[in-house]
């Protein structure tokens, strides 16, 4: 006597698979771009894989050397090109008694200014402060310290002791 399970007509036996949620969105959105059930889709990779079609061609055993020699045949002709378009050393300029001249001119300080450093000795303010003002400020501008007193930004001068160029200051 046949058993109740044997008593439901089934083309074949049912496979039940446990896959990653991923893949599972991955298999029923690739059964719905193809318009078949997931099952159809399944089957048919399962029929697939098991003939051999879903295995890949084996990769060539290496790179072709049948034109070797031409490819490097062009490439030391090419070199070759470079080599002789490669600039040669030259010599230097010969070298004038005329003294070079600077960049940029820095005049001479005018009469009555004075430098930062003195500036912070007259007045006990601190020179820091002072530069770091006059690097925002232009020439002319003034500054109002409540104990030094109003000071106008001269500019930038050279002094005769040498070295950098200072910051100006004078009275206003």
């Amino acid at each position: 006597m046949p058993s109740a399970a044997m008593a439901r007509d089934r083309k074949g036996a049912q496979l039940n698979l446990e896959v990653e949620p991923q893949l599972l969105e991955r298999l029923r959105a690739r059964a719905a771009a193809d318009g078949r059930p997931l099952a159809a889709l399944v089957r048919r990779w399962l029929e697939a894989g098991l003939s051999g079609a879903l295995e890949q061609p084996a990769a060539p055993a290496g790179p072709d050397l049948a034109d070797l020699a031409a490819r490097v045949g062009w490439l030391e002709a090419e070199l070759a090109q470079l080599r002789n378009a490669t600039p040669k050393r030259v010599a230097p300029a010969p070298r004038t008694d005329e003294p070079v001249t600077p960049n940029r001119v820095i005049p001479d300080p005018p009469t009555g200014a004075i430098t930062t450093a003195e500036l912070a000795e007259r007045t006990g303010a601190n020179r820091g402060a002072w530069n770091t003002w006059a690097t925002k400020a232009t020439p002319g501008d003034v500054r109002h310290h409540p104990q030094a007193g109003s000071w106008r930004l001269v500019g930038k001068s050279a002094l005769d002791t040498g070295g950098p160029a200072r910051w100006m200051w004078e009275q206003a």
